[in-house]
């Protein structure tokens, strides 16, 4: 008798499936990406950042060292393939300002200080649905507050708008409710998780034009009912998912069951955008599917056994 796997699902995959069934039909269903990975843009830019301050918290490499081996190695692949590497000099300068502004400020304001780390970019699980599914986070840092010992989470972001608009919506954000459930589930006697910490860091060159501030901390918490009821909730969307997916599976068609929702961000955030049309105009969508893209692992950066803290 052969032992089915469970499913493993994180909250982008269900942000993704939310904003756009056909995305994640192509993303996560068919398990495709881009052949050729683009080094320069909001995500790429972003995620140089981001691996730059996991190396400076987790491994002790000097922030602008490690950004700066990040764009080595972009600027490498880049001139391999024969690309050119303007934009990517410019999003170089950018990050570069972005990091050394963060260094300035959380000395100046002792934003560390107060915080005790117990680990960076750890996973953690939660099983769903009798075992069927698994509920996965990557938590970019696990805290500890020093005045009370109360464990948080804290997550970077960098943020091309305002901090305004996006505290707006924080108490809304199913990212911070997926890992509050997350980490009050790790809870152990004796201990208590208060909720998640967001450092932001502003996508500016911090010029005189520019408006401050740059860089902003909050705290949201949510209260015992809000993740209750979140509980229900997201076992309401992980149902959708289960019975799309046992649709397709089952052979139905993808009009009928992961149609697309075009919005005003599909060109900046979908990598499917330029080809998503030919599904719907008899063009041969599979063909430029098999030219432009491959079949990768939407997990794959989950797949590491190593934890970096002190727990």
């Amino acid at each position: 008798m052969s032992v089915v796997e469970p499913i493993r699902i994180s909250n982008s995959e269900i942000q993704t499936f939310k904003d756009c069934r056909r995305k994640w039909w192509l993303s996560y269903y068919r398990r495709l990406r881009p052949r050729t990975e683009s080094k320069t843009g909001a995500l790429a830019l972003g995620s140089r950042v981001h691996q730059a301050l996991d190396d400076y918290y987790s491994k002790g490499i000097p922030l602008l060292e490690a950004h700066s081996a990040l764009i080595a190695k972009d600027k490498a692949e880049l001139e391999a393939q024969i690309r050119d590497t303007y934009d990517l000099d410019a999003e170089a300068e950018l990050g570069r300002i972005m990091l050394e502004g963060y260094l300035e400020w959380i000395e100046e304001n002792g934003i560390d200080a107060e915080l005790e780390m117990i680990s960076t970019e750890e996973i953690i699980e939660m099983p769903l649905f009798d075992g069927k599914v698994i509920l996965q986070g990557k938590i970019d840092m696990r805290v500890r507050r020093k005045a009370d010992g109360v464990r948080m989470f804290r997550d970077f972001k960098t943020v091309g708008g305002s901090f305004t608009d996006f505290a707006a919506m924080a108490h809304m954000n199913e990212q911070i409710l997926t890992y509050m459930m997350l980490e009050t589930a790790q809870n152990k006697e004796g201990e208590r998780s208060e909720g998640g910490i967001f450092t932001m860091l502003k996508k500016v060159k911090r010029s005189a034009n520019a408006r401050p501030p740059f860089y902003e901390q909050m705290e949201v918490r949510h209260n015992v009912f809000a993740l209750r009821n979140f509980w229900q909730r997201i076992h309401g969307t992980l149902s959708d998912m289960l019975n799309v997916r046992q649709a397709l599976d089952d052979g139905a068609s993808h009009q009928l069951v992961v149609y697309p929702r075009p919005s005003r961000d599909c060109k900046w955030k979908c990598q499917f955008f330029a080809i998503c049309p030919m599904f719907d105009d008899g063009s041969a969508a599979e063909q430029a599917l098999s030219e432009a893209y491959v079949s990768a692992d939407p997990y794959g950066y989950y797949n590491t056994e190593e934890k970096k803290g002190s727990e």
